[in-house]
C-alpha cells in the first residue's frame, strides 16, 4: 500500500476539477508501480467521487493515538478488484516524529 498525500489546491482554483485530476494522475501511476491499495487522508465527500472507501471497511486504521477527528478521513482503494483482500492491520506514523 502506498499513501497518496498530501494533495493541495490553492482555493483560487477550487471546484475546476483541478484536485480531481491530481488525484485520478496518481491512481495511475500508483497501478503502473503495482501496488495492492492506496490510503488517502482528507475530506470523505471529496474522495469518495474518486472512488475511495473508509479504511476501516478494509480493516486499515490509523496508529492508535493519532488525532483524527473523524474515522471516516482515513479512505483507501483498491488497486485492482480484491487486491486488498488479505491486508488489514495499521497506518504507522512514525515518521512524524523522526524530526
Amino acid at each position: 500500500m502506498i499513501l497518496l498525500a498530501p494533495v493541495a489546491v490553492h482555493e483560487d482554483y477550487f471546484r475546476q476539477g483541478v484536485g480531481s485530476t491530481m488525484i485520478r494522475l496518481g491512481i495511475e501511476k500508483v497501478k503502473e508501480k503495482g501496488y495492492k491499495g492506496i490510503i488517502v487522508e482528507g475530506n470523505p465527500t471529496f474522495y469518495n467521487k474518486v472512488g475511495f472507501q473508509t479504511s476501516a471497511e478494509y480493516g486499515i486504521y490509523p496508529t492508535s493515538g493519532w488525532p483524527m477527528d473523524d474515522p471516516r478521513c482515513m479512505m483507501c482503494q483498491e488497486t485492482y478488484p480484491q487486491s486488498l483482500n488479505e491486508i488489514q492491520g495499521y497506518v504507522v506514523y512514525d515518521m512524524y516524529y523522526n524530526t
